[in-house]
């Protein structure tokens, strides 16, 4: 054992002569150089490797660690340059003993502070509405079926059944007073709404349980109302030199609408009133909330002559209902029925498009031929042609390119206005007048014709009727016979007309370049007599 520590150099015991001490003094290096050439072992090699591999994890996890924390702050930094409440948002996601103590900044306010604010700018807050919706439907899916558009920006967009959870930010209208006007009069105190703003809901670090809730606003969004001469349209007579001018007519009301709407976002109709004559023709804004970017949007300006809002049905086979708004006059249907459809704008990536009879999306000439008619008001007559078509693609296998969705959506808007003059025309109506109205809204002309001709009616009442006529009846009339021209009766109606309006003279002229046969010209003559 001695000699072995003696080779290793361990041991040297005193030398017993000079060679002894000289061989010993050498003994030592000797060794040294033995040791270096002997091999590691295998556990120490592999605890140097681990040793390195730990002490470049730490350095990694070190730098990555500061490196982080450093654009951390940067971020949060500019973050408090552009927005000094951002440490109020990140409050409400710490723990109360890590808070970071800041002071409230002006933009986060209560209600009461808000309308103390306006009240010295000469405004006021109208009554709030929660930005939630009364039901809770689930989401559908079916506008953003076929969409990769929509399909990216998907998760932007909220289910209502979420906001109704998380969501307690308000919509504020913010009013100012007008006066009472005989084109707008008002009750008690005038109000007009000239701003809608969202405010979202803060909890602040020191708020106290049950205090006033605090507010940020978040999103703005102008009130104008629609053009007065939008509102007056169709409403006037185009014989009339009335006319509305282009300035924005108020608006004093808005409600949020319920029951059957689009699963996306929330809806509000705006609303005012125009006065004309003895008649209240309502008018109004269609407005759009979606949670996800705070953002309201203007989906729609719309007015109604019957005097009706604006109401979701479901008209075609979409999941989602469509936007109905009545412009009836009379027995003249008129409804504009709006699709949900899809837009590339992020912040709110959805619009109301109507359904327009002007687009033609199918090669045929009864197809075009049915959408003239519907244009002029025939439906009853337009959807006899479309019928049909709907049936032969049905029963050869639906194919989208014979029959697209646009096809679709134009044969629901026509069977919905043909189902109304349909019933018109075979309702019992007490004055013959009025059933000679329903028959000719309808395209019934020898209907309509029987009842002058057979029934006691009086002919002063017929002719103010045809007189009366701004263009509605005159125009279906010319597009059937376009179609028909040498319908007898059709052109018995198309010469009472002209004589109602211009007189007989102008009526034998019409008559005259007409492609009528002796024995119908003899026969509408006696008519005009």
């Amino acid at each position: 054992m001695v000699r072995i520590l003696q080779q290793l150099g361990w041991l040297n015991p005193k030398p017993r002569n000079r060679q002894t001490s000289a061989e010993s003094t050498k003994q030592p290096f000797q060794s040294q150089r033995r040791r270096q050439r002997l091999p590691p072992s295998t556990n120490t090699i592999l605890s140097g490797v681990w040793q390195k591999w730990m002490a470049d994890g730490v350095a990694f996890v070190l730098l990555l660690g500061g490196s982080t924390l450093l654009a951390g702050g940067a971020w949060f930094s500019y973050k408090l340059i552009l927005d000094p409440d951002v440490g109020i948002w990140l409050n409400q996601f710490l723990p109360a003993w890590t808070q970071i103590p800041l002071q409230r900044h002006e933009a986060i306010k209560t209600l009461n502070e808000v309308r103390v604010s306006l009240e010295e700018q000469g405004l006021t807050i109208g009554e709030s509405l929660s930005l939630s919706r009364s039901d809770s439907p689930a989401a559908s899916s079916s506008l953003f079926e076929n969409n990769r558009y929509l399909n990216l920006i998907k998760p932007f967009l909220l289910p209502t059944d979420q906001l109704v959870q998380h969501s307690p930010d308000l919509l504020v209208p913010v009013v100012k007073q007008r006066e009472s006007s005989q084109a707008y009069p008002c009750s008690a105190v005038c109000q007009e709404i000239v701003e809608l703003r969202v405010y979202k809901a803060v909890q602040m670090p020191y708020q106290r349980p049950g205090s006033e809730q605090y507010y940020r606003l978040v999103h703005q969004l102008d009130a104008n109302g629609p053009a007065e001469s939008f509102v007056l349209t169709s409403l006037i007579s185009n014989r009339t030199n009335q006319q509305g001018s282009n300035k924005p007519v108020p608006l004093s009301q808005i409600r949020q609408f319920s029951g059957k709407v689009p699963s996306f976002g929330v809806w509000f109709s705006m609303k005012g009133e125009r006065i004309i004559g003895t008649k209240k023709v309502p008018y109004g804004k269609v407005i759009h909330y979606n949670p996800a970017y705070y953002y309201l949007s203007t989906m729609l300006e719309w007015k109604s002559s019957a005097g009706q809002q604006p109401i979701w049905e479901q008209v075609t086979g979409n999941s989602e209902p469509e936007l109905l708004v009545e412009d009836t006059i009379g027995l003249e249907p008129q409804f504009n029925i709006y699709q949900v459809k899809p837009r590339q704008f992020v912040p709110n990536p959805i619009q109301l498009a109507d359904i327009s009879l002007d687009e033609q999306v199918i090669d045929n000439y009864a197809y075009r031929k049915a959408l003239r008619l519907a244009r002029s008001g025939l439906w009853s007559a337009a959807l006899e042609l479309m019928e049909p078509l709907k049936k032969e693609v049905d029963k050869n296998g639906y194919d989208a390119n014979k029959w697209p969705a646009l096809a679709q959506a134009q044969l629901d808007l026509i069977q919905f206005h043909a189902n109304i003059t349909d019933a018109q025309a075979g309702a019992a109506w007490a004055s013959p007048t009025q059933k000679v109205l329903a028959s000719l809204i309808d395209g019934r002309w020898t209907e309509a014709l029987d009842v002058v001709q057979n029934e006691r009616v009086n002919s002063d009442e017929i002719n103010t009727l045809l007189q009366a006529d701004d263009g509605r009846l005159k125009v279906r009339i010319q597009a059937a016979l376009a179609e028909s021209p040498e319908e007898k009766d059709l052109q018995a109606w198309g010469a009472l007309i002209v004589a109602a309006q211009e007189g007989r003279n102008q009526a034998i002229t019409w008559l005259d370049e007409q492609s009528a046969t002796s024995d119908n010209r003899i026969r509408i003559q006696e008519l005009l007599d």
